[in-house]
């Protein structure tokens, strides 16, 4: 039976928190004992449960939630042994497992955390070590990460140079009591600074608990939380999943385009999603189908949710699927419910939910009187869940939040929003009660914005408003008066200035310069003057622009400018003012970013990240960034399957120089690892292709260690690429590393690196049946009898490079014909296998042998026993050419599983 959501002490409806949600699916309550153990005791209790269950996943392997356990053990000993017990430790990590493991350790250890997002400028993450204190910073590497941070005599931990650690013993610390502070996390404050806000286990655990029993989470399931982990939203769902033995799959959402979110969502069949309202709009947009019937369930929060949002999340997912609204506060867990198709009779803002357990609300009048039912009023929430306080001066000050006078452990929390009681219970979000804005589900306070504005010296008086785009998102619009030395240059000084010092939610879209700024009579600003004053200036600009959207530019301007420079205009409603002019600095956002990249990709035909948008965001840098995407970079290394935390394999290509033969075979294999393919240097038509074996090695070799620097390593190669992992092996033995896998599928040197007597039978006997292939027919047919043999290769060659299209940089062409570039790479690969003497390996060989061999072959066991200190000899079904095609090829990748090491 699920909890039970009291409704504000009034008489009225009762709801589980579960109502319209999977309510059949089975799961593991989180009770309300659980909520009084700690973090790190229950984590433990989930690994002794799932031990060998993935539990999070991101750029690098998969990591089990027993190696998470193990260095998180390792780091809380490091934090331990360097910190002293309740000291504050920054954790200053990409979103990644090593942020989860920190944050983990940091509870292990009995340190409270606070999070450190490297987004955000090097102005803003330095106010917060000078206000936090930490004594104490986790980066990865002090080489990289350092010159970000302003230390103040804080030590440094670098996750790169920390020893192995063997260990699985239990550790000896005390952990943090239900309510100590447990993390400490940032949000715009409204005197200029950031605002650090302490929460405690117990509060943590009351989401986690929430959370689970609402949407019957558990070990089934894969979550994709598109929240910065230095949020509280982040670390509510990093928790929440690690407790319920749930696997993650760790993005960072700032860094991918919508279009890998979704095939992340459908090829790695997530079935828990959390994004905001702005973002959740620009993936279904995206998308070309349904979502994969895996995802299950969708998590709304941090902003304004339409009705229209609602209808379509319900058109993306498939039936049965769930959408959940959440409400809640970086202080607070507040309210939440499972979106039913309701009456709308609020406009097209769907009602933010239902109270959740644990607290009392009230909906107040500005003395602070209960408002009937269905009368507007700010929301108040009471509760043991609320904040600690406030972490100021290096130390949580509890007298920050107000408490409860008749029970000093109850906090009240004052929202600051206007709301309405529905007759059904749910609760209308009409508005703020003060100027608090949120901007793209980030809580922002326009008077920290106002501060920062004024310490430009030629800052008289400002004001900051919020403006809603056709979408319905929001975006600041800041005025400025100007102090001595006029108005020229000011808009650009300031907008440099709030790059450096803000985070991009806290930055201006759009500064304009005035001669005052209208005020009432109490010397608060005139938010209707000066929206009027707004819209007058934006009319303006309009009339000045209407001429032409791409006015500013020449009429020698490219057609990929001028192009570029009407997207631009469709995506912020205004043209660009010159070739320079900032996306960012135009009112672009994150969340405009990924349209206009959409579009430059429908538009243009071409696949491109949103990194160009951050690094580029002029209309020269993106017209630059549009042209290099038309020829890509190339990369060598191609995933076939992707795997758990296990060792990846590297199949290596054949004499064509595509991968296209190791599709079937990777995909086919019950490896739990991950399988890479390797294919030739050249095949885009960009590189010279390596016409060496040892190039190709040292290559390919190069590719690896991008992904996986350090040993032991698994290699094989098909035919060909056999020569080439055997050189890999050699090169990477006298480098010291190890090899714990080294494969050859059918490989065989080139016939001129047999021995003569080999060599000479070969030749003889490829004559003879040259002959007898002649005689067989009548001489008047010998020349077309040539003219349908010489083109067999080539045909060959041509059904790989097209088969191939999918896996590699390659564009597809329109003729039959072998491009040149192509057979430059086969020509490349063949003289590098005449050339490549092989040397005599001093480890394991494992040969996966044809049993059909051709006859005009020397057999390639007794070849490489003389090359090899131990020679393994497997028989795979089918002959060279079919050996990786069906039927063989399943029965090949059976074998090939079979010989992995464990």
């Amino acid at each position: 039976m699920t909890e039970i959501i009291a409704l504000r002490g009034r008489s009225g409806p009762a709801y589980p928190l579960d109502w319209n949600g999977p309510v059949e699916r089975p799961y593991d309550v989180f009770s309300d004992d659980d909520k009084e153990r700690s973090i790190i005791g229950l984590f433990e209790r989930v690994v002794q449960r799932h031990s060998e269950v993935i539990a999070l996943q991101g750029i690098g392997p998969a990591m089990t939630y027993r190696a998470v356990w193990r260095h998180a053990q390792c780091l809380a000993r490091e934090l331990a042994a360097r910190t002293a017990a309740n000291e504050l430790v920054g954790i200053y990590l990409p979103t990644s497992a090593e942020f989860a493991i920190a944050m983990l350790a940091c509870f292990a250890a009995a340190r409270p955390f606070v999070a450190l997002d490297r987004h955000y400028p090097k102005d803003w993450v330095n106010h917060v070590i000078e206000d936090a204190a930490p004594a104490l910073i986790i980066v990865m590497s002090a080489t990289h990460d350092t010159e970000a941070l302003k230390s103040s005599g804080q030590q440094i931990l670098e996750l790169s140079n920390l020893p192995e650690c063997e260990t699985n013993t239990s550790l000896p610390f005390t952990p943090l009591g239900p309510d100590d502070p447990a993390c400490v996390l940032y949000t715009s404050g409204s005197a200029g600074r950031p605002k650090g806000i302490v929460n405690s286990q117990r509060n943590l655990l009351q989401r986690v608990a929430q959370s689970i029993n609402a949407g019957h989470l558990g070990p089934d399931d894969r979550f994709l939380t598109l929240a910065s982990l230095c949020t509280i939203v982040g670390v509510r769902d990093l928790l929440t999943a690690l407790l319920c033995g749930a696997g993650v799959r760790l993005i960072d959402a700032q860094r991918v385009a919508a279009r890998e979110v979704v095939g992340i969502i459908r090829d790695e069949r997530i079935t828990v999603l959390f994004a905001f309202p702005a973002l959740l709009r620009a993936l279904v947009t995206t998308a070309q189908e349904k979502a994969a019937e895996a995802l299950r369930l969708i998590r709304v929060g941090g902003d304004t949710t339409l009705w229209s949002d609602f209808d379509l999340l319900r058109g993306w997912l498939w039936p049965g699927g769930a959408i959940q609204l959440i409400y809640a506060a970086t202080e607070a867990p507040i309210m939440q419910w499972f979106v039913a198709d309701l009456p709308r009779d609020n406009g097209d803002r769907i009602p933010i939910g239902f109270p959740l357990p644990g607290n009392a609300i009230a909906v107040v009048d500005e003395k602070g009187a209960l408002v009937p039912a269905g009368e507007v009023g700010e929301l108040v929430v009471r509760s043991r869940y609320v904040a600690l306080g406030y972490w100021r001066e290096g130390r949580c000050q509890l007298d920050a939040i107000e408490r409860d006078p008749v029970d000093p452990s109850v906090r009240i929390l004052r929202t600051g929003d206007l709301v309405r009681e529905r007759p059904d219970g749910l609760l209308d979000r009409i508005g703020r009660k003060d100027r608090q804005l949120k901007i793209r589900g980030l809580r922002v306070e326009p008077e920290e914005i106002e501060a920062m504005l004024r310490l430009h010296p030629r800052v008289g008086d400002t004001a900051v408003i919020a403006q809603l785009d056709p979408d319905g998102n929001s975006s600041l619009v800041a005025y400025v008066t100007v102090r001595s030395g006029g108005a020229p240059g000011l808009v650009d000084e300031l907008t440099a200035m709030m790059r450096e010092r803000a985070p991009a939610q806290m930055r201006p879209q759009r500064i304009f310069a005035c001669a005052s700024i209208p005020r009432l009579p109490s010397s608060k600003v005139d938010v209707g003057a000066i929206m009027a004053l707004h819209n007058q200036m934006q009319a303006d600009e309009a009339l000045a622009a209407k001429s032409s959207p791409t006015a500013a530019f020449g009429s020698g301007s490219s057609g990929v400018e001028l192009e570029v420079a009407r997207i631009w205009e469709q995506i912020l409603g205004q043209p660009p003012s010159s070739p320079d002019a900032d996306f960012f600095d135009c009112g672009g956002d994150s969340l405009k970013a990924l349209k206009f990249i959409a579009e430059l990709e429908r538009r243009f035909g071409v696949e491109l990240s949103i990194t160009l948008v951050n690094d580029k965001p002029t209309i020269g840098g993106i017209c630059r960034g549009l042209l290099a995407a038309r020829q890509p970079d190339y990369d060598p290394l191609v995933l076939i399957k992707a795997g758990n935390d296990r060792l990846p394999l590297h199949i290596i290509h054949g004499l064509g120089g595509t991968i296209m033969e190791a599709f079937p075979l990777g995909r086919r294999m019950r490896y739990p690892g991950a399988v890479y393919g390797l294919q030739a240097r050249g095949l885009d038509g960009r590189c010279r292709p390596h016409d060496t074996v040892s190039a190709m090695a040292a290559a390919n070799l190069e590719a690896i260690r991008t992904r996986q620097p350090k040993g032991p390593y698994n290699l094989c190669g098909f035919s060909f690429g056999g020569l080439v992992a055997l050189e890999m092996a050699q090169q990477l033995r006298q480098a010291g590393e190890e090899v714990s896998f080294l494969g050859m599928i059918d490989t065989l040197p080139n016939w001129r690196g047999w021995p003569i007597d080999r060599r000479l039978f070969y030749v003889l006997r490829r004559m003879a049946r040259s002959a007898i292939g002649l005689f067989t027919i009548r001489v008047r047919d010998w020349v077309p009898h040539l003219a349908t043999q010489v083109p067999r290769a080539q045909r060959r060659l041509s059904w790989r490079l097209g088969a191939s299209n999918h896996a590699s940089a390659i564009r597809p062409t329109a003729s039959v014909d072998i491009p040149a570039h192509v057979e430059a790479v086969t020509q490349g690969t063949s003289r590098a296998s005449a050339r490549y003497r092989p040397t005599k390996y001093q480890g394991t060989l494992t040969l996966l042998l044809a049993d059909v061999p051709n006859p005009d072959f020397a057999h390639p066991e007794a070849f490489w026993r003389r090359y090899a200190r131990d020679l393994r000899l497997y028989p795979i079904p089918g002959a060279h050419d079919s050996i990786l095609s069906e039927p063989n090829v399943s029965a090949v990748a059976e074998v090939l599983t079979a010989c992995m090491p464990p």
